[in-house]
């Protein structure tokens, strides 16, 4: 239940609305008015990768954020309907076919969450390292935690973990609480950030 309210936080938090584009004969403009404007803006001359002063790297943000929501739609779903198991006890048969649809989405769809992570995380470090703003250390953290996280998946799935650690190790990885106090932490920490 908790998973399904931090994605639509996440949802709600990113800014996915479009962004004001500049017309054609803005882009013609000479000299003073050119510089008056590029400081209005908050152009920093001294970045060399153009960016504006105090953001970072908005689409490979976003992209990582969605590719993340995308890659645990199957955990989502999962705990979703082990929820409605649980708490509003459907008659046997209704059970029943939740749980064949969890068995389904779980066959099809985790095949993306073993992808669709480290490509996250991939894109979340570039994001990372294109990202010019550093008030605070929290979402350094948050990548941190975000490869244990994906680190401790492989260890999961290719069942590389000593055998003294297994439960534990899929435990920590498929915990609801861990996995909502990762994305709380990326959201503080870009709150702070923005």
């Amino acid at each position: 239940m908790s998973f399904g309210v931090l994605v639509l936080l996440i949802l709600f938090a990113l800014p996915v609305g479009p962004a004001p584009v500049p017309a054609n004969d803005q882009n013609k403009s000479h000299g003073d008015h050119e510089s008056y404007e590029n400081v209005k803006a908050g152009y920093h001359y001294a970045d060399r990768r153009g960016k504006l002063k105090g953001e970072g790297n908005t689409l490979t943000g976003q992209t990582a954020a969605w590719l993340l929501v995308g890659a645990n739609l199957t955990v989502m779903l999962s705990i979703l309907t082990k929820g409605i198991n649980r708490y509003f006890g459907p008659g046997p048969g209704t059970k029943d076919m939740i749980k064949r649809f969890n068995r389904f989405q779980k066959n099809h769809l985790m095949r993306f969450h073993y992808l669709l992570n480290p490509v996250a995380l991939c894109i979340a470090l570039l994001h990372f390292l294109l990202s010019t703003c550093r008030r605070s250390s929290i979402l350094e953290w948050g990548l941190i935690f975000a490869l244990i996280m994906v680190f401790l998946g492989f260890m999961v799935k290719f069942q590389i973990t000593p055998s003294w650690s297994k439960r534990l190790i899929y435990r920590i990885h498929t915990s609801p609480m861990v996995f909502s106090a990762l994305i709380l932490v990326l959201l503080v920490g870009h709150l702070i950030v923005g």
